[in-house]
């Protein structure tokens, strides 16, 4: 998959840089790299941007660290 079509596809659902390297779970330099073509994007990246293209899928992207909720600890 080229830099271009990546990028036009992550755009199509919306999600931005921060966003698609979480929902793949990358970092934000790698996520950057994939999308100007400094690094290759790995085929199980291509195979799921595919299926959720072709199945009609959204991608559900998590939360970034800092706005997710702590677990909850457990009481003596």
């Amino acid at each position: 998959m080229s830099p271009a079509t990546y990028n036009r596809i992550v755009r199509s659902f919306g999600m931005n840089r921060a966003a698609a390297a979480r929902y793949f779970g990358v970092s934000t330099r790698t996520e950057r790299r994939f999308a100007n073509g400094e690094a290759d994007i790995p085929p199980a990246i291509v195979l799921l941007l595919r299926a959720l293209i072709h199945y009609g899928g959204r991608p559900v992207i998590p939360l970034a660290p800092r706005y997710a909720r702590e677990a909850p600890t457990a009481q003596p």
